[in-house]
Order: C-alpha cells, then structure tokens, then sequence
C-alpha cells in the first residue's frame, strides 16, 4: 500500500531505538547476515545490549529490533489507529527494527497476520509461495526458511505499508539505512487454550495443555471477520465461536466457558511484562484521592478485554476474568476506548 502512512508518527530515530535495547525489562535482538560464498547465514544475539556494543557495530549487515515499543512508550499505540478495522485483541504488539544495508532477519514465515510500515530508508522485500518454501534448520535460534526467489520484489519506501497474511514466506534486506515499524497479531494457539481451559476448569473431559503427537498446532483464525467487531477491547460472539472451533471443545464447555478461555489467554501479558502488582490498599487510597477532573491511566502493559452476554458481561484485564453487573460492563466499555478512568467512573 504505497504511501498508506506518510511520515510516521510518533517515531524513533537510531539512537532513541537503541536505548530501548540497553534496558532490562525491553526484549531485543541483533541480528547479523553473514555471507560465505554462496552461502548466507544469520547469528542473532539477544539484549540488553551495551552502549558500547551498539556503537561500535559496522557500517552493513546487521538488524536491531525491539518488541513491544508501545508497551514502554504508550504513545506509540497511536500506529493501532492504523488497523482500527481489527478487534485491538487481536494485536500483539509493534516490534521497531532499524537495520544498516544488507541487514536481514533471513527468510522466514509467520503464523499471524503482519503489517510492515517502512519509515525511513528503503527495504526490499521478498514474497515466497507458501507450498513450496522448505525450512531450514541450520539456525537453532531462528526460525527460518531456505532462500527462495522472488522474481518480482517489493521495494517500500518512507510511508509505504505492506501486509503479509499468515503462512506467507518473506525475506526483507535493508537497501540502506532504514527503520521498519512491525504491527503483529496475536494469533491464540490450540495448545495455549486447552493450556487456559485446564487452569480455569478443572478436570474438562478431553481438555489437555498438550498439542498433537505430531508437535504442530492450529492457530485461531478470522477470515470471516467484520468490521463491526472491530470496537475497542471487544471479544465478539463470532470470535468466541472460532475459539470454540480452534479449541474443538466438546459437550463440557458452554460459550461462557469458551469466551473466559478466549479472554484470559488473549489478555495474558508476556512473562517479562507483567506490571507490578498494587496492593489493596494502594488502590483505595489512589481511587479515594482521584479529584473529580483527575484521570488514572491504564499501564501500557497491560492488556484489556470484555465480552458481552444479555446486559451482563466478562471483562478481562492481565489473563484474570470477572463476571460485571450492566453498569460495571458500560464503565469496563470507557475503559477500553479511552485506557483512562475518572472517579465518576
């Protein structure tokens, strides 16, 4: 989609990128192209980095890139306006990657539906046939694909998007210095609903964690879905009925059931971004100080779902569940929309 999102914003530069990669609590990785004759393999190395690793990396082949940018700057959740017509449950995260030319992650594919808007610079990309691509297991940390070829690549400049469907081979190289910024899906897995089934329901008949004997798994799934699911924090019933089919759920769970599995696996947060707890009493006084103009804000790492059933509901909030009363679901809605609470909410 040529110039879908002209001069991104908010943005980062190289270095602001960097900083990123040097704290604790920020997922991060390197990424080389080492190239042998004919051969190319790719060495990644994970953060936190230090200031002077990065600065002293050289002028070609290599990636950085760092998950969950708008989980530590929030403000960056502004690029989900972007893809407002997809249930904001469904997103995962932004990954930035700023790579010098050459620079790549390798041919790869991914189970999720991905949109790759190109900030600045220009990366070519290269689109595979997903019957045809074979893997490749010389890497035992990334997933990767053998080199294919593509005799007509996307070249995306400052401003263009392009999309990737789940499944489908691609393989970007960095033509000069650029900055990609990735907006990933959250695709829930068989084996991570029957996983939340048996922590919420004890002892389900044919309810286990594991996946196939085989050691793959289905993915959720929505080409069917619709834009008028697309509310903030909304689990539509279609969703919830897709889960049901993902999860092959038997006579055992009701769709209530379905919707608290589908809810607390989509809103459970990465183990490394889980907020800190508050206490009880913290939250009482926070609540009991608020002015009536005074906002709290939800954290940036946590995530946020409801479902509806008659005027009741479910909201979800960080993998936890609760069953509200009509006017606790309306206020839950606000939430949602707005990521703010007032005290007269």
């Amino acid at each position: 989609m040529p110039k879908a999102l002209p001069g991104i914003h908010p943005s980062l530069n190289s270095g602001e990128l960097a900083w990123l990669a040097t704290q604790e609590d920020v997922e991060s990785r390197l990424v080389f192209t080492q190239s042998h004759g004919k051969d190319t393999h790719y060495q990644v190395k994970h953060g936190p980095f230090q200031n002077d690793v990065l600065s002293s990396l050289p002028r070609q082949n290599w990636t950085l890139l760092v998950q969950d940018v708008e989980k530590h700057l929030p403000d960056f959740r502004a690029l989900f306006a972007a893809v407002d017509f997809i249930p904001d449950w469904r997103i995962d995260d932004l990954m930035v990657s700023f790579a010098a030319p050459g620079g790549s992650v390798g041919p790869h594919r991914d189970n999720y539906d991905v949109f790759l808007c190109q900030g600045e610079g220009i990366r070519e990309w290269h689109l595979g046939d997903k019957e045809k691509v074979v893997e490749d297991r010389s890497s035992n940390e990334l997933t990767l694909l053998k080199p294919f070829v593509d005799q007509e690549p996307q070249t995306v400049a400052d401003g263009d998007v392009l999309y990737i469907p789940p499944g489908v081979p691609h393989w970007g190289i960095a033509r000069d210095f650029c900055m990609t910024y990735s907006i990933g899906m959250r695709a829930p897995t068989r084996a991570e609903l029957k996983a939340g089934a048996a922590r919420l329901f004890d002892e389900l008949d044919g309810v286990t964690a594991k996946s196939s004997a085989t050691g793959t798994d289905v993915f959720y799934e929505d080409p069917d879905l619709m834009t008028n699911e697309a509310i903030p924090g909304f689990i539509s019933g279609a969703a919830i009925r897709r889960a049901g089919n993902t999860l092959q759920k038997n006579a055992s769970l009701d769709e209530q059931q379905v919707a608290k599995i589908l809810g607390s696996v989509a809103t459970d947060p990465k183990v490394w971004l889980v907020p800190e707890r508050v206490s009880d009493d913290k939250v009482k006084n926070l609540v009991n100080e608020l002015g009536q103009k005074s906002k709290l804000s939800v954290h940036g790492m946590a995530r946020i779902a409801y479902c509806e059933f008659g005027a009741t509901g479910l909201v979800f909030a960080n993998g936890f569940a609760r069953q509200v009363s009509p006017g606790q679901l309306e206020s839950f809605r606000k939430l949602c929309n707005f990521r703010t609470a007032t005290r007269e909410e």
